[in-house]
C-alpha cells in the first residue's frame, strides 16, 4: 500500500517537471519566432521603403561611394605626400654631398696647384740663379759668382748670407756654381789660377769671384775674405 502512494507521488512529479520543461520549449520556441518575425518585418519594411522612396535609397548610395571615394584619394594624396617627402630628403642628402665633395676637391685641387707651383717658382728661381762657371764670363753686366764646394762646412752660412742679400733689391746679383756638378768640377784643382781665360781658371775650394764686362775683377777664397765681402754686401 505505502509503496503504491510513493509510485503515485513520483508519477505526479516526473509530470509536473515535463509540463515545466515542455512549457520553457514552447517559451524559447515563442521567442526565436518573434525574432525571426520581426527580422522579416524589417526587411519587408525596408525593401517597402526603397521602392516607396528609390530616389532616397540612390542619394544614399551615392553619397556613401563619394564618401569611400574622398576617403581613398585622401589616403593616396597622403601616400603621395609621405613618398614626395622621401624624395625630397633624399635630393637635399644628395646635393649637400655632391657640394662637400665638389668643396673638398677644390681646395685639394688648389693646394695640389699652389704647391706645384711654389715647387716650379723655387725651381725656376734656382735654375736662374745656378749657373756654370766654364759661362759666367759670358753673361753680361757686373755680378758675383759663389762658387760652391760642397765639402766646405761654411756652405749654408754663405747661402744665408746671399739670400740675406738677394732681398735686398738694391744689393748686386749673386749667381751660384756647385763644383759638385760634373760640368764645374773640372775647374776644382790643387792650385788657384784666377785669370779671365777660362780654359786656365782653377779654384781650390769655395771662391767668390766678382765680374765687371765679362773680366774677373777680384776674387775672395778663404771663409774670412768671403764673409766679410758678403756682410759688406748686405
Amino acid at each position: 500500500m505505502e509503496d503504491n502512494k510513493k509510485k503515485v507521488t513520483k508519477n505526479k512529479t516526473e509530470g509536473v517537471n515535463k509540463k515545466k520543461t515542455e512549457s520553457k520549449k514552447i517559451e524559447k520556441s515563442g521567442a526565436k519566432k518573434k525574432s525571426e518575425e520581426k527580422e522579416i518585418k524589417e526587411k519587408i519594411e525596408k525593401v517597402q521603403e526603397e521602392k516607396a522612396f528609390p530616389d532616397k535609397t540612390k542619394e544614399d548610395n551615392k553619397k556613401k561611394a563619394i564618401k569611400d571615394a574622398r576617403r581613398k584619394l585622401n589616403y593616396a594624396k597622403t601616400s603621395d605626400g609621405e613618398e614626395f617627402g622621401r624624395l625630397i630628403k633624399i635630393i637635399l642628402i644628395v646635393t649637400v654631398i655632391m657640394v662637400v665633395f665638389y668643396g673638398v676637391t677644390v681646395v685639394v685641387t688648389n693646394k695640389v696647384k699652389e704647391a706645384k707651383d711654389e715647387k716650379s717658382s723655387e725651381s725656376q728661381g734656382i735654375q736662374y740663379d745656378n749657373i756654370m762657371v766654364g759661362s759666367m764670363l759670358k753673361i753680361n753686366g757686373n755680378f758675383y759668382v759663389l762658387i760652391e764646394d760642397q765639402d766646405d762646412p761654411r756652405i749654408s752660412e754663405y747661402d744665408t748670407l746671399r739670400q740675406t742679400i738677394a732681398a735686398n733689391p738694391d744689393a748686386p746679383k749673386i749667381f751660384v756654381a756647385d763644383l759638385s756638378d760634373s760640368f764645374n768640377s773640372s775647374y776644382l784643382s790643387s792650385e788657384s789660377n784666377y785669370e779671365s781665360d777660362m780654359t786656365k781658371f782653377k779654384v781650390t775650394g769655395t771662391t767668390l769671384v766678382k765680374i765687371e764686362d765679362h773680366k774677373i775683377i777680384e776674387t775672395y777664397d778663404s771663409y774670412d775674405e768671403i764673409n766679410d765681402k758678403l756682410k759688406e754686401l748686405e
